[in-house]
Order: C-alpha cells, then sequence, then structure tokens
C-alpha cells in the first residue's frame, strides 16, 4: 500500500457521527501484510503460524470484521505451493524459495472459513524486489531470475516489465494456478500498477513500447492499454476457472485531479491514477473487469487536497455513472494506520475520525463497506477508536455484499436443520442435499417460538460454510434457559440469498398464565405452544375467550403446515407487506386453504366462524368435504376433532375463539388429542 501524504493543515475535529443504521450486509475487510513481514512475522512453526492465524481471525471476528485480505504474493513469490512461483522469504525469513514445510494460505483459508470470513487473496503483480534487495537474493525458479529479459530497474526496485505480453501471460497463468488450487472467495489487487514516480527518472520500457506499441503515439496510452488489458485477462482467467471467485481492485484514491480533467474529483492530490500509475479505473469499471473496486481514500474529512467525503461522492457516483450495464460494488479503504500517527493532518488524533468515515459510506447510499489497513493498526487500537467501531459499528454481525450480476439464481433453503441443547449453547446440524449446494448458511435466531424479521441484522447468529453437505455450528450466545426459534437460509456462491428459510422452533414448556391445567384446552394449547405454532401477548397471556381473526387463523394454520411466512405483498388490496401475517396469507391462498372477497379484499382482522374454521381445516389437511359446509364440518365430527356445541349443533355461524381454534387445530396435527368415539 502506498502511503501519499499530502500536505494540509487540518481543520477542527468532527462530532461524532458514529449512529448509523445497522445494514444487514456490509463488507469489514482487514488487510494482512505479509510483505516486509508487516502484520505477519517469520520463521513461524506450522503450529505457530496456525495459532497466530487463529489468533489474528479471532481478534478480527471478535471486532465484527466478516473477511480478510491475505497477501499471498508480495513479489514475484508466494504465501502457497506453487509451480509458477519460488515459496515467499517472508514466510520462513530464509533465502526465497525455501520451503516452509505447510502451506500458509491453505491454513487462512481453512480458519477464516471456519469463522465464516472471506478470504481474498491479495497479489501485487509486477513488483519482483523492495528496496533492500537485488537479483541475485531471489530464488532461482523466479520468474525474473529465469527471464531477465522481462524485468527493468526502477529507483532501487526491480519490476517486470507491465508492456510484454509473456509478462502478460504469465501473471494470468499464475492466478487461474492459484484459483484452481485454492477455495478463495476473491482475488486482490492493490494500488502498484506501474510504480509510483520517481523524480527525474524515465520508467525504462521504451524498447517495449517500440516492439508492441503499434498504433499509439504516446507512452502514457499504451501503458494505461496494459494495464487494462491485464486486469481484463485476469478477470476472464479467473472466471473461466470459477465463476463464483470475484475480483477486486484497490486503487489510489484519486483518479484524476478536476484541474486534468471535468470529470475528475474536487481534489488536488500530488498523485493520480491516470495519469502517474496508468490505472484508468474508469475503463474497468465501464467495462464490467472487475466486481469490486476499492480505492485507499486514506485522507481524513479535513484534508482539503483530498477530503474523504469528497473522494466518497466522486467514487460513488463514478460507479452509479458507469456500472449501469455491469454493476461493482464500491467498498471504500480506510486508513488505520493513520490514527493518533499523522503528524501532518490532525484530524487523525481524533478517536471518532475513521468511525465517522463509516457512518458515512452507510449513509452514502452506493458504499457497501470498508477495507481497512492494516491489521497491526486495527488490534493497536489506538485511541480506542477501534472499541468505538466495535461497540457502536459492527455490534452486529453483516453478510458480505452479493454479486447477483454475476449469477442471481435463488438458492434453495437447506433440506433439513436440527437443534440441539447443549450446555455450551446450541449445536445447530445443517443437512444439504440439493442439487446445487449452498455455499454458506445465514444463521437468525428470534426469542421465543416465532420468527421476526430476516432483513434485521440484530438476528443474525453468524454466517457459516457450507463443509460438504453436513455443517455443523455452535451456537455458544444461546441461552440455556430461554426458548429460541432459528431460521437457517442459504447463501449461493454470488451472495444471493434463499426466500425461504429452514426453521425449528424449540419447545417451550407451553403454559400460559390463562391456560391453567384445570382449563378445557390447557393440553391442545400447551401442544400448539411447544411445536411453536400459537403464542401469548406481551404479558404471557393466551387470552383463549378472545375471538380468532382471520389474520390470526392464516398465522397459525401457516405455522402447523410450515408454510412461507416471510412478509411480502400479497393479492389482496388490505394486506401490504409490513402485516404481520402477510406471508402466511399470500401462502394460505396460494395452497387454496383462503380466499378474499369481490371487492379483492381479505379482511384480516375480520373473525373466523366455526363453519369457516371447518372448511379451513379440511382444505390444510386434504379432508374429503365435497366443497360443502356442512361436509367440512361432518369431516371434522367424524374425525373426533370437533364436537357439536351443547344443542347438539355444530354452530356454524358463530365466530370461533381462540381456545376452540386450538383445539381443532391440535387435534388436526396430533391424533392422540381427539375425542374417542
Amino acid at each position: 500500500m502506498m502511503m501519499i501524504a499530502i500536505l494540509c493543515i487540518s481543520l477542527l475535529p468532527q462530532k461524532s457521527e458514529a449512529a448509523a443504521p445497522l445494514p444487514k450486509r456490509e463488507m469489514r475487510a482487514a488487510w494482512i501484510v505479509t510483505v516486509g513481514n508487516g502484520d505477519m512475522k517469520a520463521g513461524m512453526t506450522a503450529s505457530q503460524y496456525t495459532a497466530w492465524a487463529r489468533q489474528t481471525l479471532d481478534g478480527l471476528k471478535g471486532n465484527g470484521f466478516n473477511a480478510v485480505i491475505f497477501q499471498v504474493k508480495p513479489t514475484s513469490d508466494a504465501l502457497y505451493e506453487s509451480n509458477l512461483a519460488p515459496w515467499s522469504s517472508y514466510i520462513t525469513g530464509k533465502k526465497q524459495g525455501t520451503n516452509p514445510g505447510y502451506d500458509p494460505l491453505k491454513i487462512m483459508i481453512d480458519e477464516a472459513h471456519k469463522r465464516g470470513m472471506e478470504l481474498h487473496a491479495w497479489m501485487n503483480p509486477y513488483r519482483v524486489t523492495m528496496p533492500s534487495q537485488s537479483l541475485p537474493d531471489l530464488a532461482a525458479n523466479n520468474a525474473a531470475r529465469k527471464n531477465p529479459g522481462w524485468v527493468v530497474k526502477y529507483g532501487k526496485q526491480y519490476y517486470l516489465n507491465p508492456g510484454l505480453p509473456a509478462v502478460q501471460n504469465y501473471l494470468v497463468d499464475s492466478v487461474k494456478e492459484l484459483v484452481a488450487k485454492y477455495d478463495v472467495d476473491a482475488v486482490h489487487m492493490d494500488d502498484y500498477f506501474y510504480p509510483y514516480k520517481i523524480a527525474n527518472e524515465t520508467f525504462p520500457d521504451q524498447a517495449a513500447f517500440k516492439q508492441y506499441g503499434g498504433s499509439y503515439k504516446n507512452v502514457a496510452d499504451w501503458r494505461r492499454n496494459n494495464v487494462n488489458q491485464l486486469v481484463k485477462n485476469l478477470y476472464n482467467g479467473i472466471k473461466a476457472t470459477k465463476p463464483h471467485v470475484q475480483f477486486g481492485i484497490s486503487p489510489f484514491g484519486v483518479w484524476r485531479n478536476q484541474s486534468l480533467d471535468p470529470t475528475g474529483s474536487a481534489t488536488t492530490a500530488g498523485v493520480n491514477n491516470y495519469d502517474d500509475l496508468y490505472a484508468d479505473t474508469r475503463t474497468w469499471i465501464k467495462n464490467g473487469t472487475i466486481d469490486y473496486i476499492t480505492p485507499q481514500v486514506y485522507w481524513s474529512k479535513n484534508m482539503a487536497a483530498a477530503r474523504y467525503n469528497t473522494l466518497l461522492n466522486w467514487w460513488s457516483k463514478e460507479v452509479n455513472t458507469y456500472a449501469n450495464t455491469h454493476p461493482v460494488n464500491l467498498y471504500l479503504g480506510v486508513a488505520d494506520y493513520k490514527v493518533a500517527t499523522d503528524t501532518v493532518d490532525k484530524t487523525w488524533n481524533d478517536k471518532m475520525e475513521l468511525p465517522n468515515q463509516i457512518s458515512s459510506n452507510r449513509a452514502n447510499g452506493t458504499a457497501d463497506g470498508q477495507m481497512h489497513f492494516s491489521t497491526r493498526s486495527i488490534q493497536a487500537n489506538k485511541l480506542g477508536y477501534m472499541s468505538i467501531i466495535k461497540q457502536q459499528l459492527y455490534n452486529t454481525k453483516a453478510v458480505t455484499p452479493a454479486v447477483p450480476w454475476k449469477n442471481g439464481s435463488v438458492p434453495a433453503k437447506p433440506t433439513a436443520v436440527q437443534v440441539k441443547k447443549e450446555t455450551a449453547g446450541r449445536t445447530i446440524s445443517i443437512t444439504d442435499q440439493n442439487v446445487t449446494q449452498a455455499r454458506k448458511y445465514v444463521i437468525y435466531r428470534f426469542n421465543g417460538n416465532a420468527e421476526g424479521s430476516y432483513e434485521d441484522p440484530r438476528n443474525i447468529v453468524d454466517v457459516v460454510y457450507n463443509t460438504g453437505g453436513q455443517t455443523v455450528f455452535t451456537d455458544k450466545t444461546a441461552s440455556a434457559g430461554s426458548s429460541y426459534t432459528y431460521g437457517i437460509r442459504s447463501l449461493s456462491a454470488t451472495g444471493v440469498e434463499s426466500s425461504t428459510a429452514f426453521v425449528v422452533r424449540e419447545a417451550g414448556d407451553g403454559s400460559f398464565a390463562d391456560v391453567t391445567t384445570s382449563h378445557r384446552a390447557y393440553k391442545e394449547v400447551s401442544f400448539l405452544a411447544k411445536e411453536g405454532i400459537t403464542q401469548g401477548d406481551a404479558n404471557g397471556l393466551f387470552l383463549p375467550g378472545q375471538t380468532v381473526t382471520r389474520a390470526e387463523a392464516a398465522a397459525m394454520l401457516g405455522r402447523a403446515l410450515n408454510l412461507n411466512g416471510t412478509k411480502r405483498d400479497s393479492v389482496f388490496t388490505d394486506v401490504g407487506p409490513g402485516m404481520f401475517a402477510s406471508g402466511y396469507i399470500q401462502s394460505a391462498v396460494d395452497r387454496g386453504i383462503f380466499s378474499g372477497y369481490k371487492d379483492g379484499s381479505f379482511k384480516p382482522y375480520g373473525h373466523i366462524t366455526r363453519g369457516e374454521m371447518a372448511l379451513m381445516i379440511s382444505r390444510a389437511f386434504g379432508y374429503e368435504y365435497n366443497n360443502s359446509a356442512s361436509a367440512a364440518q361432518q369431516a371434522l365430527m367424524s374425525r373426533g376433532i370437533a364436537l357439536g356445541m351443547s344443542d347438539g349443533q355444530f354452530g356454524a355461524q358463530y365466530s370461533i375463539i381462540r381456545a376452540d381454534f386450538a383445539v381443532f387445530l391440535a387435534r388436526a396435527l396430533d391424533p392422540s388429542l381427539r375425542v374417542q368415539k
């Protein structure tokens, strides 16, 4: 990551803006730097490395993160087993090419996925050495040693020449090898394209330009095309290997200043992507050759030369303008490393600066999250800024953003889920026998026996990766003395969520203060309560003598039949998506259990009669009733589900109360509760 300092005197520290709506979908990623052993020390054994990976990931997840960007190709080397690049010296601390005896990337992927966290494999394509290295320091099988004609020196470093087709082919092959061998969620490139300019020194690619420049009249346009071609070819290579693997880039934070282009940002940055690094980010967005872009907006809101909000809005407009045909997710690269360390911009001495930037991202409406540079700064938690983020902004779980434009197919919910109460919480066993299995599952938990909102992130317990169709997760936050409803939804490889959940309700004791053991409906009400089909009010009362509304009847029948209860639009004019039983009403109508009125209404708060109840239960459970109300009543009476009233009549015209509806529904579900004749 290039740390560009733009001289500017800061203004007054900002007030807190940390209170913001909690998003269900948000990228919360941390870069893990390996070059120069920035976030990872060298020379660890396999057990030491594994312990470090677990501790690092546990710390990040504990702070609310859901993804890591792990640097696996720092300098034409590899932190994984490769046939095209030597082992990195940053893992062993020894000469490049020394085998550490274990696979750092494989361990990091496994440990990240065990925690429900994405892993993005971070590569630096052209860099061959750091300033302190020379070519003899490299392994003999390094591409730069094997192909010296590919290499140029600029300043104190060596680079692969971006203008050579052979270099492009090598880089594409390297990434295809990586994607084919490892279960990464994304490939990530940062801001090192053509190197940052050095005063009075020209990048030595004139010979390549003469040979491959073709019709290009100036070297700058040719260089930009070289980078554009690499980005396109990497994207196509990744998708041809594993279509679900994303490709993202985190360029320098300024495309062009307005002084250079009227469509550029209102900034006066000393470096521009387009002119200095030959990185035409607009073209990548416009052509859809990336899945996400993470501009490194490493400045405060008060940095006059490049204000954070100015660039946030510019990049948002860029994505909205040029990604209409090929959508691209926008994340912001944020500068954790500057908190309490920037000697020029004193705004970074305000512990709220970075939390406020996250709040601005959320309020922006286009940005889908942020990536933090880097892990050691997160761990240092200077001024307590990360504690604020954890407590106020990352205090609920978030699902990483989807890329539905790559494949919008809605996955099926898992085929079976079991929840077992343990001393450590709940063990949730997920079985998936669908032809196309989910990549992940979102585990939702609701108090009591009723489902709540699947859009409220406060109801998310965690996200877990599918492990071959049999996935086990332990909810350690569940209380031993509480009763819950769990809803498990699937996530496709592109992050699309299933429209329905597999729902498991824990059995409560089924007791209500107003339905005691002496009540005539006690057994039936208790049965329904234990099954999560019915519930009491806020005071723990069942209200057995209260009449049943059409909406309540639809909800109870829907839960009994495990219908889709997701709140949504219905066919009725008086049942909107916010109505508590809208999902069950629509599902019941789809099943032919309910019907509406000629005026297009459902009258959800109208009362149900005993005769209507007989028709509903007959339809719901497939009893033969010849489309006759009297036959439906007889179907229930002949099965011991319903009895007549004291006068010998069925009482079809009378409104049914909650106690009686519970009795009839419970008996329909459980034959052991029926009246024996």
